[in-house]
């Protein structure tokens, strides 16, 4: 009796969770590989790199707070409320991973357990691009004045129609560039434009409804890290069209230079589907003055039968949050994404794991939420008054973009 109850206290050992200490070498490298060396390397967004050892026990203490605080990975999208295939949130156990080897001295472990490195192509998110585009010559931004939107021609030397599989937009500098948006033009009317500005590019701020504003292929806002369409879907690419990529300019109060440019991935052939987007939008917004939690809303109805893939909620520096949901003719509420707390510095297009169909009729909300006080530290306004909507940075917006593919048509 006394060995059978011997042999069992050993086996329950042998069977209790082992409690070793998490080492840089077996845990820790394949966290930030997958979650953080995307952001954190050269030529990427994130301020500092981190792809080695050395590069990430030297901010292992902020790791740790930023972790802990789920402000980075820079992921906004409440849980629960919409499921992604571009996720940035780390587990639980990631977090008390990070902790238990911070709070452990950051040890770096056996080498030999480290993950092989990732190879990275040029800097490039996909590796070398099918077109680099970019302006003959930088842009000078005076340091004084209101927002400048300038508009550079791009001529993509294709003849015949081509789709798009990735853009990824490369700011030349972040200190003064704002957003960035990518359209097709088929009309000459931008190169004619350009041709009568001495200055690089044009002044394209007013021209809101140009023609050759009328295909747009793609864009970037701070924080957005570029993706790619699945191998069946692409955003059309007129043969023989010039890319006009409009900059939007945000002055610092010193001269600046900026030669911002373009990679894209193209398809083969054809896909099957082609990349649309659907727009929510609400140009009536009036914030007051010291509201804390000011609300407002905007309405769309899907016009036919869609598939959509993604979902992209955009506001200034006042906004805090923005639920987006989804109304189906039969009274059926989904949410597409509620994106809580809203980064102006780290928006994201927001990818569904799965195709959400849309039907014809159904209503699409989105309610944002400003604040306009002084209990927000981002508010660009030093003497607090009504914001109204504008595409400057002291203005504000409230918009959805939901992008989509057709539905198949059933017959």
């Amino acid at each position: 009796m006394r060995l059978a109850i011997a042999g069992l206290f050993v086996s329950l050992l042998s069977a209790a969770p082992k409690t070793t200490t998490p080492t840089y070498a077996a845990d820790i490298a394949r966290i930030v590989q997958s979650q953080c060396e995307r952001c954190h390397r050269p030529g990427q967004i994130g301020p500092f790199p981190l792809t080695t050892y050395q590069e990430v026990k030297a901010f292992a203490t902020e790791i740790k707070r930023v972790t802990a605080a789920r402000t980075m990975p820079p992921w906004s999208a409440v849980p629960g409320h919409g499921e992604f295939r571009n996720e940035r949130r780390l587990s639980d156990e990631q977090i008390a991973t990070i902790s238990a080897w911070v709070d452990a001295g950051a040890p770096l472990g056996d080498r030999g357990a480290l993950p092989p490195p990732t190879r990275y192509n040029d800097d490039w998110a996909f590796g070398k691009p099918d077109l680099i585009l970019a302006p003959d010559a930088d842009f000078e931004l005076a340091g004084s004045g209101v927002d400048e939107y300038r508009c550079f021609v791009l001529p993509s030397g294709i003849d015949e129609a081509r789709y798009i599989q990735a853009m990824e937009v490369r700011p030349g500098n972040r200190k003064i560039v704002h957003h960035v948006r990518a359209f097709a033009d088929t009309t000459g009317k931008a190169r004619e434009l350009d041709a009568a500005d001495p200055k690089a590019g044009f002044d394209c701020g007013l021209a809101m409804a140009a023609p050759y504003k009328r295909l747009a292929i793609g864009g970037w806002a701070p924080g957005m890290i570029p993706d790619k369409h699945p191998d069946h879907t692409g955003t059309f690419l007129p043969g023989k069209s010039d890319i006009v990529m409009e900059v939007h300019y945000h002055r610092n109060g010193l001269k600046q230079l900026d030669r911002s440019a373009l990679g894209i991935w193209l398809h083969r052939q054809k896909p099957a589907n082609i990349q649309k987007s659907l727009l929510v939008a609400n140009i009536g917004i009036r914030i007051p003055a010291g509201a804390e939690r000011h609300e407002e809303r905007a309405r769309t109805i899907v016009p036919r039968d869609v598939l959509a893939n993604s979902v992209m909620p955009h506001m200034h520096l006042l906004g805090v949050e923005m639920r987006v949901t989804a109304t189906f003719p039969d009274g059926r509420v989904q949410d597409l994404v509620w994106a809580k707390p809203y980064d102006f510095n780290w928006q994201t297009s927001y990818r569904f794991k799965d195709p959400v169909p849309l039907p014809k009729g159904t209503r699409i909300d989105a309610v944002a939420v400003y604040n306009n006080s002084d209990s927000n530290p981002k508010n660009p306004n030093k003497v607090l008054k009504e914001v109204r909507w504008g595409e400057g940075t002291t203005e504000e917006m409230l918009v959805a973009f939901v992008g989509y593919i057709d539905a198949p048509v059933t017959q």
